[in-house]
């Protein structure tokens, strides 16, 4: 076996969990095989007399550009000083600088990320070879649970092996923790500690604008290097802030309210109205907490044994202030002096004139007080046995578990405008014609301008509390798995290894859906809140200079105290079927088998080095979903297989230059929430039953992959990449009918027409779910360029270097629109089509300094407004840098590192629109984060 397959040759159920470590020289030790003369040409192009020893960043940067040099797929590598030192919170910021990774920001830093222009739901991820769950109550993995400080490695594989957990079409993201037996040391310590600051935190009335992040590692070995050790803890407590201008969905004339014959400019077509607007502050903390454990024994080079586990909590109380302006579109909203752009309104003067149009609903303010919790907890374990039975065959036994709990609670206060009419009642002001009106226009992807809001938000006596909402909801997302792998060495001049074996794994997931309402909202309803319970606040910037009002922000857990005393007094509505009841709550069961055989291969054809491997990887699943349906249990699902088959081929052309070309075919799993969704029916006058929710009965996406990739290297640290692509999506998801669901054996419950049946009742008909469809494609283009100038610029200029990652993407989705009967082509949710991440770096003399963008174009994702509507994103672009300085190993400070950190430091902002840049979606600034901190190392 040579040292460039190793990687990923030998017992695939621990390959992973020792991951990208397989490429050190302690498991190049065990390779008993005759290195090739290929093999043999390399290390004599790269001996020790032309090696420039460096550390910090230029020393990750060489390490990772070895590590895919030697890997036997294609994937792409950050090292762990690289991970350390750059100025990110969490893996998903550091992964997101890797070519044909994006990410999208939620509080202003990156969380869930895209691979090759494929959404985060068909991304999987594991820690030490493992499989995770989510936190998020679905398959997303959410990458900011994952400190920076406590991953030694990360990798992401484009394409996949057979001996690879099956899963992730668009590719899989693997995290090592660290390995205390590979470190040179016999006992190492690292603390790091920061201060932080948000320039934009102090505009929230909620929030602090400073915070810290704090680690500790430990490693170390002992009973001759046999028994190694290591611990590591990581805190972070941060603000988490926003401030954000939305407009809500433009229906189409004729839904949601919206008159079907508002032709407003009189030219011949119906015009489309926003629902309406907000102006809103989010102010609040994220405090979150990593530990890791690893505990490896090795009594012998034959038998090795690791223990590790990872848990992480992470804690966010979000509090939402402002104002809202809503109904906008309604047919008793009447508008003066519109502008009108592209058939849309994005502009004008709006008065209420209820009933004048008989639609009995008109323009309204409100005050947004809201707050909303999350409590995330991640648990991880696994132990695995290497056993070198003889020189030529390897067993090992990988299990582990791990445990997503995620407990989110979203409660607020509703509040509107009084008055009194001529009895002297309290009246909502919305219910009197003439008494509400907004003159506001849009600017595209600027901020808008508010001339004139009726109403004073910060007056109490005005604003009167008239409702509350409070909904909890509870994921449980439990795995557990067990491995069998097992290796024979082939001792072949051409056919290295053979590698086999089984995985069986059991997930269980839960969501429970309450809703905590009063029988008739607060009592005494609608009351003033004490001025002791109400703070003022307001906009700066843009945002005030722009007409953005002061609005009142209210106690709302001393409101609840005030309302209810001690005692909430609350209960479940008796009708359950509402929204965010019990009956939306679901649980869903999978057992998945997999067995699977790969041939690993690495020889020679004339001077060319030839390696790689083929196999064939089987999966059966056994999927189950379980939902309240009047008032009972029911449950469905489904089993079916996977053959997936893989093939890489990696030609190493000369000393510099390597070749690779794979064909794999690959799956994704369903959203939890896809198969999970709770279903709801009713008999139609015709008998036959219709119905909408999940669809427990949903196959997988697959895909067929692939791909090309030419790399040349330049010395240790550079190289050249360019690598294409193309996946075709044989099945994917998609909102759509299942014609003939039966809900009878499904156990729904099938609630009576309003009339009298005029045929018998049927079994099946028609449900609203997701379906699978098929025919769409994704295909790109990356570059990737890495480069050290020490060869070509004088000192002291020979510290700078480069990174530079160019991806372009394209895909198609098409699918027949069940409204319409139409076909639809469209582009993959979350695909930007260029995405440029280039570092410019500097180290030398303890100096270092480091400035990266990341940049992408538009992509289509969903937006969250009064329903769901796909909406595009426009492109952003990010700066980061950091500066450092550590001590020689002379100084009495030896170990010291001090830096300063800016991230986001431009303030860009995400930026969202409906179908043109004229119908301004969402404006979103998240501010500039500071910091300045130390890492002492020893």
């Amino acid at each position: 076996m040579s040292k460039q397959s190793s990687i990923v040759s030998g017992v695939s159920g621990i390959a992973l969990s020792f991951g990208l470590l397989a490429a050190s020289p302690a498991a190049y030790a065990q390779d008993t095989q005759d290195t090739e003369p290929q093999q043999q040409a390399e290390d004599e192009e790269f001996d020790d007399d032309d090696v420039i020893v460096v550390s910090g960043f230029r020393s990750s940067v060489a390490n990772a550009v070895q590590e895919k040099r030697n890997l036997d797929f294609i994937a792409e590598v950050v090292s762990a000083d690289d991970i350390a030192g750059l100025p990110d919170v969490s893996i998903a910021e550091s992964l997101a600088r890797l070519p044909g990774v994006t990410s999208q920001r939620t509080g202003g830093q990156a969380s869930a990320i895209n691979i090759r222009g494929l959404s985060q739901d068909l991304v999987s991820a594991s820690l030490n070879g493992r499989e995770q769950v989510a936190t998020s109550g679905n398959r997303i993995i959410e990458f900011n649970q994952y400190p920076s400080e406590l991953i030694r490695q990360a990798a992401v594989y484009k394409t996949p092996m057979a001996s690879i957990i099956e899963g992730g079409v668009a590719g899989r993201v693997e995290l090592e923790t660290a390995r205390p037996l590979d470190n040179k040391e016999d006992f190492t310590a690292t603390f790091n500690i920061r201060a932080l600051y948000n320039d934009r935190a102090d505009q929230s009335p909620d929030v602090g604008e400073f915070g810290y992040r704090f680690s500790a590692s430990i490693q170390g070995k002992l009973a001759n290097d046999t028994l190694g050790y290591a611990l590591g803890y990581a805190k972070l407590y941060q603000p988490n802030v926003a401030t954000r201008f939305v407009q809500f969905d433009f229906p189409i004339p004729g839904n949601n309210g919206s008159p079907g014959d508002s032709d407003l400019d009189g030219n011949g077509t119906p015009d489309r109205r926003s629902f309406g607007y907000e102006g809103v502050q989010f102010g609040g903390r994220e405090d979150r907490d990593g530990l890791i454990g690893v505990l490896q024994w090795e009594p012998t080079p034959e038998f090795r044994v690791m223990v590790d586990g990872y848990y992480s909590r992470l804690q966010s109380d979000v509090k939402r202030r402002g104002f809202r302006v809503f109904s906008t579109q309604s047919g008793d909203t009447i508008i003066t002096d519109p502008t009108i752009v592209n058939n849309a309104v994005t502009g004008g003067t709006f008065t209420n004139q209820r009933g004048v149009n008989d639609f009995n609903f008109a323009l309204g303010t409100t005050l947004v007080n809201q707050d909303e919790g999350r409590d995330d907890e991640l648990y991880t374990f696994g132990g695995n046995i290497a056993w070198d039975v003889s020189d030529s065959f390897t067993a090992a036994l990988d299990v582990s578990y791990s445990r997503g709990e995620s407990f989110f609670t979203n409660a607020g206060i509703n509040s509107a405008p009084f008055t009194r009419n001529a009895d002297g009642d309290l009246v909502r002001q919305d219910s009197v014609p003439g008494l509400i009106s907004t003159t506001f226009q849009t600017n595209r992807l600027d901020l808008p301008t508010i001339s004139n809001i009726s109403g004073n938000f910060t007056d109490t006596s005005e604003f009167l509390v008239d409702g509350q909402f409070l909904v909890p909801q509870r994921d449980v997302d439990d795995l557990f798995a067990v491995a069998l792998d097992f290796d024979v060495d082939l001792n072949s001049s051409f056919f290295s290894s053979f590698e086999f074996g089984t995985r069986y794994a059991t997930r269980d997931t839960q969501r429970t859906v309450t809703s905590l309402n009063l029988p008739n909202g607060f009592p005494g309803v609608p009351f003033q809140v004490p001025d002791e319970l109400v703070t003022i606040a307001g906009f700066e910037g843009g945002f005030a200079a722009n007409g953005f009002p002061d609005f009142a922000v209210f106690d709302i857990d001393g409101v609840y105290n005030l309302a209810l005393g001690n005692d909430l007094g609350v209960n479940q509505p008796t009708d359950q079927s509402q929204p965010f009841t019990l009956e939306q709550s679901f649980g869903v069961a999978e057992d998945v088998w997999a067995g699977y055989a790969q041939l690993n291969f690495d020889g020679e054809a004339g001077t060319i080095g030839v390696r790689g491997n083929i196999g064939l990887r089987l999966v059966n699943t056994d999927q189950s979903s379980n939902f309240l349906s009047g008032g009972d249990v029911a449950s469905d699902g489904a089993n079916y297989w996977d053959v997936l088959p893989s093939a890489n081929l990696i030609l190493d052309l000369s000393p510099t230059d390597v070749l690779r070309i794979s064909y794999t075919r690959q799956l994704s799993r369903p959203p939890l929430i896809d198969l999970g969704g709770a279903i709801n029916a009713t008999f139609g006058l015709d008998g036959v039953p219709a119905g909408g929710g999940g669809n427990p009965q949903l196959r997988p996406f697959r895909a067929n992959q692939f791909d090309i990739s030419y790399e040349h290297y330049f010395g240790n640290d550079g190289v050249f990449a360019a690598a294409l692509f193309y996946k075709h999506l044989e099945s994917f998801i998609i909102g759509g009918v299942v014609p003939d669901f039966n809900f009878v054996d499904a156990g729904v419950f099938i609630a009576p027409p309003a009339g009298d049946v005029t045929a018998p009742f049927q079994e099946t008909g028609p449900l609203s779910a997701p379906v699978n469809g098929d025919g769409g494609y994704v295909w790109g283009l990356e570059l990737n360029f890495t480069y050290s100038f020490d060869d070509l610029l004088p000192a002291p200029l020979d510290g700078f270097g480069v990174i530079m990652n160019y991806s372009f993407s394209q895909s198609e989705l098409d699918f027949p629109d069940d409204r319409s009967g139409l076909d639809i082509s469209l582009p993959l949710p979350g695909l930007s089509e260029h995405v440029f991440n280039p570092t410019l770096y500097y180290e030398k003399s303890g100096f270092g300094g480091r400035v990266g963008m990341r940049h992408r174009s538009s992509f289509v994702a969903p937006q969250i407004g009064i329903s769901q509507f796909v909406v595009t994103n426009a492109p952003e672009t990010v700066f980061d840098a950091q500066l450092s300085y550590e001590f020689s190993e002379t100084s009495t400070l030896s170990g010291l590192k001090l830096l300063a950190q800016a991230n986001n430091f431009t303030d860009e902002p995400t930026r969202s629109f409906f179908g043109t840049r004229d119908q301004t979606g969402t404006l979103q600034f998240f501010g500039r984060t500071f910091f300045l901190g130390a890492t002492y190392s020893f």
